[in-house]
């Protein structure tokens, strides 16, 4: 009976009308029940119904983020209840589609034209998503690479433009806001290169999104740092072949980035890898 009331809770039509508050209380008892050590029954009961809870909460997602000023009280904590349900729902949640449309309810977070405040907040809720599905739905997780890779190109191509250089403004609260989120940028990197086989054949389409967005600022040296230690993790990934499509198939001036990002990889990050794995054996 409570399950039948939370889900019809989670409706979108009381988030239209402006009941924003009344919708955020049921979303709050789904991320309270599914951390709860429930009694069996009432567990097989959450997780039957767990797939509608999945669906009404994507559409909250959808449909609030079209309201900037809802991102901070209400979208993220939909989102962090949504991870919630994720990181219990392992081996519990078996068909992808339920991945994909969470992940495509992360599509719409807004990231653009925020306060340093709410941008990490939104930027740490997709990351902690992202990350529960590729620890918690591996066997998921290769249907649905693309949409993956796509809400997680949103984190990097949004780090690069407020990691950017910005003259007096580098240093500071803010700044260590950007800072952080390109630390988790450069984690979630290496949490991808850790299951290659969910990423077949996409690790070169990763780098040439990277170097594509890179060609457009000059970013701050410590972001740069996260960001590009990240991307070497993909390009330990990446075959003979996958350089020469790139080199081949890039236009000029972003080639000339992933020239210059291929000789720092072969020169610091290779040599030293290749180094410690000699160290090792």
């Amino acid at each position: 009976m409570l399950l039948l009331m939370i889900r019809d809770g989670l409706d979108v039509r009381k988030l239209r009308a402006g009941n924003w508050k009344e919708v955020l209380s049921a979303v709050i008892t789904v991320k309270l029940l599914s951390s709860c050590q429930l009694p069996e029954s009432c567990s097989k009961a959450l997780w039957l119904i767990a797939p509608q809870i999945i669906s009404a909460m994507g559409f909250l997602v959808r449909s609030s983020s079209l309201d900037p000023s809802l991102t901070l009280p209400f979208t993220v904590p939909t989102v962090t209840s949504l991870t919630a349900l994720l990181r219990q729902g392992e081996g519990l949640i078996a068909n992808p589609q339920h991945v994909i449309l969470v992940l495509g309810a992360l599509q719409s977070l807004p990231l653009d034209h925020l306060s340093p405040t709410v941008y990490n907040a939104s930027f740490l809720a997709i990351h902690e998503a992202l990350f529960a599905i590729i620890k918690c739905h591996r066997q998921v997780i290769s249907k649905a690479a693309p949409s993956f890779l796509n809400v997680f190109y949103r984190l990097v191509a949004s780090i690069m433009q407020e990691g950017r250089q910005r003259g007096d403004t580098d240093s500071g609260v803010d700044s260590d806001v950007y800072l952080q989120c390109s630390r988790l940028t450069e984690r979630m990197y290496s949490h991808i290169a850790a299951t290659p086989e969910s990423f077949t054949a996409l690790p070169a389409f990763m780098v040439a999104q990277y170097v594509t967005e890179l060609q457009k600022v000059t970013l701050r040296p410590d972001v740069k740092l996260h960001l590009t230690e990240g991307i070497y993790c993909i390009m330990d990934l990446c075959m003979e072949q996958d350089i020469k499509f790139l080199r081949a198939s890039l236009h000029t001036g972003v080639r000339e980035v992933f020239n210059e990002l291929h000789s720092n990889y072969i020169h610091y990050h290779k040599t030293q890898r290749q180094g410690e794995d000699k160290y090792t054996v």
